[in-house]
């Protein structure tokens, strides 16, 4: 499995299109993260690029590339494992950012599905963000779409 997984970001190499380790790694988290309730559609896929360019600034078009890419990387693997090692090479208020990102999606529909809550235990603590934070994080983006 490591050796296909590693694989499909060396693949990457040889695409037109380059892009780089955190970028991958980001939204094959956050499309990981939109399928753990078994309901992955287009209006999540938009979520993501959206979000993502939002954080990264990037183009539509280079978006819809990654994003299409890593559902292909995505797919390829069960584990969040080798996302999260490059997202924490990222600094802390990148990493409190991703964790926003991924309360933004799992909260997308406004109720939060129990692997949801599981996932983002799990995220947090394998990219060293502190639970008080993740909670803080949490609230705000309830706040801000109107859930409390």
């Amino acid at each position: 499995m490591l050796k296909k997984i590693l694989n499909l970001f060396n693949y990457n190499k040889k695409k037109e299109v380059i892009f780089l380790n955190d970028e991958i790694a980001i939204a094959a988290l956050l499309i990981y993260a939109a399928k753990i309730d078994e309901n992955y559609n287009s209006i999540k896929k938009e979520l993501i690029i959206n979000l993502i360019k939002n954080y990264k600034n990037l183009e539509i078009e280079y978006l819809n590339k990654l994003v299409n890419y890593c559902e292909e990387l995505e797919q390829n693997s069960n584990q969040i494992l080798y996302y999260t090692q490059e997202i924490k090479k990222l600094d802390y208020e990148d990493r409190l950012k991703i964790i926003e990102l991924l309360w933004k999606l799992v909260y997308s529909d406004k109720n939060l599905h129990d692997l949801g809550s599981n996932l983002m235990r799990r995220i947090s603590g394998l990219i060293y963000v502190e639970d008080e934070e993740t909670g803080e994080i949490k609230i705000k983006v309830k706040r801000d779409l109107g859930i409390i």
